[in-house]
């Protein structure tokens, strides 16, 4: 716990801090470098962005009402016991060089300690000219995600007709303070990037963000760190209610500040909510790693919602990888099923029928053209099969990207020739998966292991032979052959049909018998021609049990195994490995 600085206490927005000056924190070098200051129209046009619709008005009222003061007020009287020495900055033409201006020259005044006059108006008096005044209120960026509960509590004083007992939103600008206070050391590291206005040196900033302690940076603020996790964990959970897109975060918190930047509404409100309980987090980590409070929850094996679940650091061990959220939204560039084919034919045939069956998108079934059967499968296998093993979480291993099973579909030769040497094979693949997993520390069960790779062959007959009769074929290579009347005569089908039988007698490739009959065998335009046959066996055949046609039996497993993968998150620890503790069916945690 802190020592000789604050006095511990329940945390969350109701922990006692020093609440300092806000000129306090123009003691920070780099101050406002990151995060922004902006005058009224600037805060109501980005209220605005965030589905508040302001007025001057309104934020005269919850200034007087102590519901959300300004951060800063420049006044047009320099007093010299109020200089603030902010060292060798740029004077700029914004708020932030305004707010140093009025600093060095005692001009800058800190409007919760001096209250609220009737003498400061927000709306410009009749009469002076719109270039030579301001009304000199200035609010810090951080100020917006406190913005819908300041609010909430106006809404209700004029409901209710009473002027609020205490100032509710103290511990609020404290955090704020806090915010200004972290925000050059923290916030660029959030956003994934770094602000450089004018005058500043990278060096400088990198060398600030590296010695200058965290500690120091909140005893500027006044903020007590005990209340660093509860501040954080009730800005996530407000962001959590209040979220449209909430159940995208696994999702969001991947995409950088120029993508989520442009969102609007609530949604935005609440993605600027996450960052700021990430900057105060950050904080806290760093500060329990140096032991002077206590760490964080470890939330591993908790099966329910937590705010710290949500945090938007995409690197959190309680994170989905970008792998596993694109796959848990069907937006997965990793199919769930790769089927390995041989031939042009079977690349046109196979992803149709998979097509009429709902699988019609690369993510869900992706099929490759091996060209040949003497081609190994063993890259594929190795890197696009492998689960992507994650975190241990007692007697599972979570997953960090939807799973793939691999399913070959070849002629039966060479090394598919017999079922003997498809085993050979098929086992040859699984050892090399599990020396890929092995290789991230973890150990596939056998059931499990067992699911990844399927072997089918279509027979002893190559494809099309294996998957049309010959009252099939003959109309298609008719059809492919182009050769008019002659086609049609008996003597030219009962010659392709003899040759066919042989063929098939001699388990040959179909071109054997088309080129003894002189014709050029298109590939492509044999597979158009053969579809509509195909088309029609798949709907007989599955509204029938039992399928006997090779290619629709494949189609059927396929269908199968993207049913059982999807969803998969997990696998069993094997009981090898974590003890006596049992898979369940097919080693798969759902």
């Amino acid at each position: 716990m802190i020592r000789n600085l604050f006095t511990p206490g329940q945390e969350g927005f109701v922990v006692k801090h020093q609440v300092r000056s806000s000129l306090e924190l123009l003691k920070i070098p780099f101050v406002f470098t990151q995060d922004e200051l902006l005058d009224t129209g600037s805060f109501i046009r980005k209220a605005k962005e965030r589905g508040h619709i302001l007025s001057l008005e309104t934020l005269q009222a919850l200034h007087v009402h102590g519901l959300l003061v300004p951060i800063f007020r420049v006044s047009d009287t320099a007093v010299e016991g109020r200089r603030v020495d902010v060292g060798d900055v740029l004077l700029e033409q914004n708020p932030r060089g305004w707010v140093m201006h009025a600093a060095l020259e005692g001009r800058l005044r800190d409007p919760r300690e001096e209250g609220y006059s009737s003498a400061w108006p927000y709306m410009r008096p009749e009469g002076v000219g719109l270039a030579t005044w301001w009304n000199g209120f200035v609010y810090s960026s951080w100020q917006l995600i406190g913005l819908n509960e300041a609010l909430a509590r106006y809404r209700f004083v004029r409901r209710r007709n009473v002027w609020p007992v205490h100032h509710p939103g103290m511990g609020f600008h404290s955090m704020v303070l806090a915010l200004v206070a972290l925000s050059p050391r923290n916030l660029g590291g959030v956003l994934g990037r770094i602000n450089l206005p004018g005058g500043i040196d990278e060096r400088s900033l990198w060398k600030f963000r590296s010695e200058f302690p965290m500690i120091d940076l909140l005893g500027v603020s006044g903020f007590n760190p005990v209340g660093l996790r509860g501040h954080a964990e009730t800005l996530l959970a407000r962001a959590h209610s209040r979220d449209p897109l909430a159940k995208w975060l696994p999702l969001v918190r991947h995409t950088s500040y120029s993508g989520w930047s442009k969102l609007k509404g609530d949604p935005l409100d609440c993605m600027w909510k996450r960052v700021a309980a990430e900057v105060l987090l950050r904080a806290h980590d760093e500060l329990a790693e140096g032991g002077l409070i206590e760490p964080l929850p470890d939330l591993t094996g908790e099966g329910w919602w937590t705010p710290l679940r949500d945090r938007l650091n995409p690197r959190h061990e309680e994170a989905e990888t970008l792998e596993r959220a694109l796959g848990d939204f069907g937006l997965s560039p990793h199919p769930k099923v790769i089927v390995l084919v041989e031939g042009e034919t079977e690349l046109i045939h196979i992803p149709r029928l998979l097509a009429q069956l709902g699988l019609a998108d690369p993510q869900q079934v992706r099929v490759q053209r091996a060209k040949g059967s003497k081609v190994s499968p063993q890259l594929i296998a190795r890197y696009g099969v492998t689960p992507r093993v994650g975190r241990r979480v007692g007697d599972i291993w979570l997953l960090d990207a939807t799973p793939t099973a691999l399913v070959i579909a070849m002629d039966a030769e060479n090394k598919w020739a017999t079922p003997e040497k498809c085993e050979t094979g098929r086992q040859a693949l699984l050892a090399a998966i599990q020396e890929e997993a092995r290789s991230q520390g973890a150990e596939i069960p056998n059931d499990y292991l067992d699911f990844l790779v399927t072997v089918h062959v279509w027979g002893d007959d190559k494809y099309e032979l294996a998957n049309f009769t010959d009252d099939e074929l003959i109309p298609a290579i008719a059809q492919v052959a182009n050769r008019g009347p002659e086609a049609e005569s008996p003597a030219w089908q009962a010659e392709m049909r003899k040759l066919l039988e042989e063929a098939r007698v001699a388990h040959d490739d179909i071109k054997v018998p088309i080129g003894r009959m002189r014709i050029r065998l298109d590939k492509v335009a044999m597979a158009e021609a053969l579809w509509s046959p195909l088309q029609s066996k798949l709907e007989k055949e599955f509204s029938e049990p039992g399928s006997v046609t090779p290619v629709i039996e494949l189609v059927r497993s396929v269908f199968d195994i993207y049913q059982r993968i999807s969803g998969i998150r997990a696998m069993k620890v094997p009981e090898s490995v974590v003890g006596s503790t049992q898979p369940d069916e097919k080693g798969l945690a759902r």
